[in-house]
């Protein structure tokens, strides 16, 4: 109780903190079509993804026009960067980086890299290379590109991963960041695909800012990353695809409050609020991949962000989980409850708050509830004992 307690009196302090709290949002080319649907004024910082050069240093993001854009974030205040590299580079990319990152090169490319920024009236550089790409030329890339930078007092920053630490990023060049984005996601995915579930869990959150902050970032440089998609293990053998928070929307407005659906693992808005919530406490902001991935409308997990860090919304922290397991979600004629804890008193409601199903689950036990007479819809299931309560978020079809 003492936890709840401490957390609820942090949120009352959310608003004044929030002033200073990064909304850092990731926009790649392939989605500037949906660049003005974009809230610019619910973000403080925008990168733009992804620029690449040729053999020459020349830099390109995708073919597209940046101005625009810079423009319409440029409007609300929002800091606009250009985010280097990426994680998919093709072959030519790959080439490019390695032979314009190698110390007799570095200098040119930095000069074009500063010529970019200057001529595309942007704020800094968001530095996204990621695993074999980061190589020993890595540190000392990033230690010129910031004495070029300091110049113009620009921005940089950097993507790295949740719990991992590249072996040639140097202190001094962890160090030069002015903040980093943490990729708290893609624990699991299409590289493994014999492994299905979550990919980016509450839990993981924690653990990343566990992490970095054991590395010697500390909270005032670091963002919790958050994922706008998922990943749908319900294809055949072998074959994982992502799935967007938009697109799971667009099928049922009920899955906007839930984590998965069969075999298909997102984040909902209660777990990117409960996020939220984590990062205005423990570090200096949220980042999110992807922009051009949220629901336009009501259900956006961006304005969720908002609501958070503007206080409208208040936020309890996730409670650790006895081992408790529902099944399935989305359930039909019925659903189990299979309980390895203590024994449980349990109700059903329905989108109303009314109460349709109720009875008690046994200790070391699965029980089958029935629910072929219940209609469609949006239902919340309640254990609770003498010292605890827990919630599901379930959709009937």
């Amino acid at each position: 109780m003492k936890n709840r307690f401490t957390f609820l009196l942090l949120l009352v302090g959310f608003q004044v903190f929030g002033q200073d709290f990064k909304v850092v949002g990731y926009l790649p080319y392939y989605r500037f079509s949906l660049s003005d649907q974009v809230d610019y004024s619910k973000l403080t910082h925008l990168n733009l993804a992804f620029a690449n050069p040729d053999m020459q240093g020349n830099l390109d993001i995708g073919g597209q026009d940046i101005d625009p854009i810079v423009q319409l974030a440029k409007q609300e205040n929002v800091t606009v960067c250009i985010s280097l590299a990426g994680g998919g580079l093709t072959t030519e990319w790959a080439a490019a980086w390695a032979h314009l990152t190698m110390p007799a090169n570095r200098s040119p490319f930095i000069s074009k890299i500063m010529d970019y920024v200057r001529d595309h009236e942007l704020d800094g550089v968001d530095v996204d290379l990621e695993w074999s790409h980061v190589n020993d030329d890595y540190s000392g890339f990033v230690l010129e590109l910031r004495d070029s930078i300091d110049q113009y007092g620009w921005l940089m920053t950097a993507a790295l991963p949740g719990t991992y630490r590249y072996p040639q990023i140097s202190t001094a060049a962890m160090e030069a960041y002015d903040f980093i984005n943490m990729m708290v996601y893609d624990l699991t995915g299409p590289w493994d695909a014999n492994n299905p579930g979550q990919h980016s869990p509450y839990s993981f959150a924690v653990s990343a800012i566990s992490y970095w902050q054991n590395q010697g970032m500390p909270a005032d440089q670091l963002t919790l990353g958050v994922p706008f998609y998922g990943w749908n293990f319900n294809q055949a053998p072998g074959s994982v695809t992502s799935v967007t928070f938009g697109g799971m929307v667009s099928q049922n407005t009920d899955y906007a409050q839930i984590d998965q659906v069969g075999q298909i693992y997102y984040n909902g808005i209660p777990t990117i609020q409960a996020k939220t919530a984590l990062a205005l406490e423990e570090v200096s902001g949220i980042m999110i991949w992807e922009l051009g991935q949220d629901a336009f409308n009501d259900y956006s997990l961006l304005s969720a962000i908002d609501a958070v860090i503007s206080g409208t919304v208040s936020v309890e922290p996730p409670l650790p989980l006895p081992e408790v397991d529902i099944y399935p979600n989305p359930f039909v004629d019925y659903l189990n409850v299979n309980n390895q804890s203590e024994t449980f008193n349990y109700t059903l409601s329905n989108a109303n708050g009314s109460v349709v199903v109720r009875g008690q689950v046994n200790e070391y036990s699965t029980l089958q509830v029935p629910t072929n007479q219940l209609p469609a819809g949006f239902y919340v299931l309640n254990l609770v004992n003498g010292q605890q309560s827990m919630s599901w978020k379930l959709i009937k079809r």
